[in-house]
């Protein structure tokens, strides 16, 4: 009976390969964090020189700013830049042993990227509006629970084998 135990061992959630993709995915996450300043600065940059008014576009009671605009343009290009790192750095064996729908796929990472958006966002309203902290704080903590929250539904849900169609090996 225990060598039947030790034949079926249970691998611990946060084993090594776990850890491993953790890292590299806080690695494109960072990258993805300095690309993001990089574009929304280079967004702005091309709104403010095209466009003299700050409510670029104002419906009903909404206005909205360049600023929110550049934010955006910002947030889209990240978003592929990160799913397509991920995939061929971070997930590089699952996509190896796994053939995904690509476009269920990048749906399933954005997402996971607007849960981690909202929970950014959250954690920065609650410690800096709410309780006061330092708004610099606020942004280190938002950033670090969402890339951590953001990491474990992508590992679990997005780049998961179980939700792909293992590929046949072709022996010439």
């Amino acid at each position: 009976m225990k060598s039947e135990e030790t034949a079926i061992e249970k691998k611990s959630f946060l084993d090594e390969e776990r850890r491993s993709r953790a890292v590299k995915f806080l690695l494109v996450s960072l990258g993805g964090l300095g690309l993001n300043e990089l574009f929304a600065f280079l967004s702005l940059l091309i709104l403010d020189a095209t466009i003299e008014y700050d409510p670029v576009i104002s419906f009903w009671i909404i206005e909205i700013h360049k600023v929110i605009i550049a934010g955006a343009v910002a947030i889209v290009f990240v978003m592929f830049y990160n799913y397509f790192i991920n995939k061929i750095w971070t997930y590089r064996k699952q996509e190896r042993d796994t053939e995904f729908n690509n476009i269920h796929q990048f749906i399933k990472f954005a997402l996971v990227g607007a849960v981690g958006a909202v929970i950014n966002l959250s954690l920065i309203h609650l410690f800096a509006v709410i309780i006061g902290w330092n708004e610099y704080l606020a942004f280190a903590i938002g950033f670090i629970v969402s890339v951590i929250s953001n990491f474990l539904l992508n590992d679990i849900w997005t780049f998961n084998p179980r939700f792909g169609k293992k590929r046949e090996i072709v022996k010439d």
